[in-house]
């Protein structure tokens, strides 16, 4: 990311609490014009230009158009003295809770149009404030200025948004140039349109920024908004907490960017989610993840180190909420376990453990695999023991390692932040900028987009395949997106005794079609024939 603002770095990185009240809930009433509590328009204020990058691989421009201000910063609080930690006692005894109940997701009544999914999440209040706040903001940069924008073309802006991460070109001039032109996006809007747009939208009034606490106060409507719908969807019984990098590399986000070695995207913001065993994430961001679990009596959280205390896990009990995670040795009270000194020693097996539990029903743990891991639970114990399959340098071969209950349930269930991570990188919405929170609106935008479905129809041996409708496969104006799916045959290319197959799928057509360096027959098939 080329930025040639190199100040914007140099910014100190406070100690951030948030305020008392819960940010993270929807409340867009006073923020359009519609609103009850703000009947008047906001005063207009002349603000300095904010620019974007031309392009999102193109390095070759030499002019950037948003030189935006950086992230607010918060001052750092006094810090109060920590009260006595409590006695705790400890037995050698196992846990005997009742299981969770099995939580299965029913099917619905009907399977909606990916636009009604889309309006799900993104809802006409939430285009609607967008749109207001564009306008509101070109006029703050300048007072006569003749541009607005409607509800329809920011959902079109949308939409070029959503199908760029779909079908990613290396430059946004490609979508618009004669050899590489793609109508679903050119024929929604002009180059210099979409450039102006991308330049204006805008999520929040900047003239409330001065003497708030809220470093995310760019983005946080859409944020309050989006955590709200998506505390209402059915959550499972076990939920992980993880943390989840949203990739950044420019430098006007201040110490909001950060710098983590071993996740895939070193350089990003990090969020705290919590999601469910599915993969779909019900909370994010600076709220207090578990506060908002719809039934947290008959839920179990898992997370990892980073998270777990003693302190956590005994004030999560005390919510009768179940709780499970691998702890740090000096955040776990001191309980009478086998030193990680003493279980490491070469003469010590794997799956050696010892554990205890406190007077108030708190599990400590301590296994020992390739590396020996502590865990603290109020969720499930030792019993009943299993076994897991561990790869032996000395007979070369696999071998049998005994394994704790309680282990096996914590990795059984702290996939899914993993697995909403692995989907989000599979349709990256491409808008390269120097405004830091623009890409915590793209990622927003990725995280609807998985819980939509396409029906594919299934092959049947001695059947014709789908083959759609000349009026459907022809028809430009529909949204003729590629979407990764199971592989098959390619509807264009393959003839008997040739056959090729893709992992493409268009979502109108529902058939397969190769998209690749060597053959391009998306593009081909929905191209009539003169």
């Amino acid at each position: 990311d080329e930025e040639s603002d190199s100040g914007d770095n140099d910014i100190e990185d406070p100690d951030f609490i948030p305020p008392s009240h819960d940010l993270d809930t929807s409340d867009l009433s006073d923020s359009g014009p519609s609103g009850k509590r703000r009947c008047v328009r906001p005063t207009v204020e002349v603000l300095e230009d904010e620019d974007d990058e031309d392009d999102l691989h193109d390095h070759n421009s030499n002019r950037h158009e948003d030189d935006d201000q950086p992230a607010p910063q918060a001052k750092r609080p006094t810090q109060e003295k920590k009260s006595t930690a409590r006695l705790t006692t400890w037995k050698m005894v196992d846990l005997n809770n009742p299981p969770l109940p099995e939580y299965q997701h029913s099917p619905p009544d009907f399977v909606g149009t990916p636009f009604e999914y889309f309006s799900r999440y993104f809802s006409p209040e939430v285009i609607k404030h967008i749109t207001y706040q564009t306008n509101l903001y070109a006029t703050q940069k300048d007072v006569n200025t003749t541009f607005t924008t409607t509800e329809d073309e920011m959902l079109n802006f949308l939409a070029i948004l959503i199908y760029m991460g779909i079908a990613e070109l290396p430059s946004i001039d490609d979508y618009w140039a004669m050899d590489t032109r793609v109508p679903q996006v050119a024929n929604l809007m002009s180059s210099k349109r979409f450039r102006l747009m991308r330049r204006l939208v805008h999520f929040n009034d900047n003239t409330q920024i001065p003497g708030t606490v809220d470093r995310f106060f760019k983005i946080r409507p859409l944020f309050s908004f989006l955590n709200t719908v998506f505390r209402k969807e059915p959550q499972t019984p076990k939920q992980s907490v993880d943390e989840v990098m949203v990739a950044y590399k420019g430098k006007t986000a201040g110490n909001l960017r950060q710098y983590i070695k071993n996740k895939p995207d070193k350089w990003g913001f990090k969020l705290f989610a919590r999601a469910s065993e599915d993969g779909f994430i019900h909370d994010m961001i600076v709220s207090v993840l578990v506060s908002t679990i719809s039934l947290s009596t008959t839920t179990a959280i898992f997370a990892d180190n980073f998270f777990t205390s003693l302190e956590l896990v005994r004030y999560l009990k005390d919510k009768n909420c179940r709780y499970t995670g691998t702890a740090r040795d000096n955040r776990i009270g001191k309980p009478p376990l086998k030193s990680i000194k003493e279980m490491e020693k070469k003469a010590v097996p794997r799956g050696t453990y010892s554990y205890v539990t406190s007077d108030d029903g708190i599990l400590a743990l301590r296994w020992k695999d390739n590396k020996t891991v502590t865990l603290l639970s109020t969720d499930i114990g030792v019993e009943p023991m299993s076994s897991v399959h561990r790869y032996c340098s000395e007979t070369k071969q696999k071998e049998e390692v005994s394994c704790p209950a309680v282990i096996k349930s914590y990795n059984s269930s702290m996939g899914g932040i993993d697995k909403s991570d692995m989907l989000v990188h599979l349709y990256r919405s491409p808008m390269k900028s120097k405004r830091w929170y623009m890409r915590l609106f793209n990622f927003r935008i990725q995280v609807f987009s998985l819980s939509t479905s396409v029906d594919v129809p299934k092959p049947v041996k001695g059947h014709r395949s789908h083959t759609p409708d000349h009026l459907v496969r022809f028809d430009l104006s529909l949204f003729h997106a590629p979407l990764h799916t199971t592989r098959q045959t390619c509807k264009h290319c393959s003839k008997k005794g040739h056959i090729l197959r893709s992992n493409i799928l268009c979502r109108v057509c529902k058939v397969h079609l190769c998209l690749n360096a060597d053959r391009n027959c998306f593009i081909k098939y929905h191209e009539a024939v003169a």
